[in-house]
């Protein structure tokens, strides 16, 4: 298993606001991680920052996975009761109020492989066939309105509202975990925040994370840089992780 991460504030942002890990223990699971702090303000970066820090402590701290069972269910308890680190310090602390961000997370352990969802940081995957596609959905205003065809994928690209999440760590009591399960036909998965998927085009990213010439540093790399070619109006993160035919034995 290859991968790497990186993170721009873009050209327009004074901060980032974004953050990621990516961790091994020593039992050779692997934990990935990107995170945005929401709406640009609100100390979005202290959720950010908070929700990886406590992410990476229960990981560490973890004795290991009996099964996939055992690994899902450890992955559900972990982002719940990250979220109410965040969401308690933004109700008991004024200065925090109303802080959140987005997760999107990897787990890999010897029993599976899982992808986890809060908010619009998105999951893709790469196929052994070159087929590129999402594997999460956003949890978005506009994400509702295209699952309910009320308007087309072309629409909600250019939506007002299309930054408007339903769905993030630290804003509520109570959040939704979508998973999915990354079978072995996957030979790369991409995580990443919306400063990458809401300006640079899927055809592009996914030329970026076909291309063999490149190591997965230097895909990071340039799709960093293609998000700031297309205006940098955001902080970008990403994170490419390759497997190989071993990784699933």
């Amino acid at each position: 298993m290859k991968y790497a991460g990186g993170t721009d504030k873009g050209k327009t942002r004074s901060s980032n606001q974004d953050e990621f890990t990516l961790l091994k223990d020593r039992e050779g699971n692997f934990l990935a991680v990107v995170c945005d702090g929401v709406g640009g303000g609100n100390h979005g970066e202290i959720a950010s920052h908070m929700t990886v820090s406590c992410m990476e402590k229960k990981f560490l701290d973890n004795e290991g996975f009996q099964d996939a069972e055992d690994a899902q269910a450890w992955l559900f308890t972990s982002i719940k009761q990250t979220n109410q680190t965040v969401y308690m310090r933004g109700i008991t602390e004024e200065e925090y109020a109303g802080m959140g961000t987005t997760l999107v997370a990897l787990l890999k352990t010897r029993f599976t492989t899982l992808i986890a969802n809060v908010g619009d940081s998105r999951a893709y995957g790469l196929k052994k066939d070159g087929t590129f596609r999402p594997i999460s959905v956003d949890h978005s205003y506009v994400a509702k309105l295209v699952q309910s065809g009320q308007i087309t994928i072309q629409e909600a690209m250019v939506h007002p509202q299309r930054h408007v999440i339903t769905n993030a760590i630290g804003i509520w009591d109570d959040i939704t975990i979508d998973f999915y399960r990354v079978d072995p036909d996957i030979t790369a998965v991409l995580l990443c925040s919306d400063g990458l998927h809401d300006y640079v085009s899927e055809r592009l990213i996914a030329s970026i994370v076909r291309d063999p010439g490149f190591t997965p540093e230097e895909k990071v790399r340039r799709l960093i840089d293609a998000a700031n070619l297309a205006g940098g109006y955001d902080n970008v993160t990403a994170i490419v992780a390759e497997f190989s035919k071993e990784d699933f034995a």
